[in-house]
């Protein structure tokens, strides 16, 4: 599929990428809908220092934090909490279901990829779902003043460098080939469309 195609399958509605955290009370808060999707990036929480972060450095730290995780103890953590979100939605009689749009990048690439054979394939499907709305996203808000060869330039510029940033286990999860990564380069350097016309195999 063309990233042209994947990218203009985005819908208005939008989603977080903080982590899921691996402690009962946080998994049990995010799954019970106190935090089930991430606030508008423009909206700042507070912590009881009274500093204000945004939910883009949340998310950004909890993708640093994943980042350092061994990949198996990082399916394993998922697992634990999965269970855990169910099992209290068990409980309480409500649908045994996971905001997958939560986790981080490396997170959902652990559940995609199922190394360790932990996650179902509605799993897995949720997590390739949550990390294609990534994508669509960080494109929309690349281009929301218009679609330009700068904006085009600018997204192309951004998935260079979260390419090399990731591990190949997320890169596998995405589709992101480094094939991928040269035609995103080559918008930037050159002016060249050819990233948003290629196929990815």
């Amino acid at each position: 599929m063309s990233l042209w195609s994947y990218i203009s399958g985005y819908s208005s509605s939008q989603s977080g990428s903080s982590y899921i955290n691996s402690t009962v009370s946080a998994a049990l808060a995010k799954i019970q809908g106190t935090s089930s999707t991430m606030p508008d990036a423009s909206i700042a929480d507070r912590n009881d220092t009274g500093v204000s972060i945004s939910a883009n450095a949340q998310a950004a730290a909890a993708e640093a934090d994943d980042n350092k995780k061994d990949f198996a103890d990082l399916a394993k953590e998922i697992r634990t909490s999965l269970d855990t979100l169910y099992a209290a939605e068990k409980s309480a009689g409500k649908p045994q279901a996971a905001n997958f749009a939560n986790l981080s990048g490396r997170a959902l690439s652990a559940v995609v990829l199922n190394q360790g054979n932990q996650f179902t394939p509605a799993e897995q499907h949720q997590a390739k779902a949550a990390l294609d709305q990534q994508t669509r996203a960080a494109f929309v808000s690349a281009t929301q003043g218009g679609m330009s060869m700068s904006s085009l330039s600018g997204y192309s510029r951004s998935l260079v460098t979260q390419y090399d940033a990731m591990s190949p286990e997320e890169r596998k999860a995405r589709g992101w080939t480094q094939s991928f990564r040269d035609n995103a380069a080559k918008v930037v350097s050159e002016g060249s469309l050819s990233l948003f016309d290629q196929i990815d195999s």
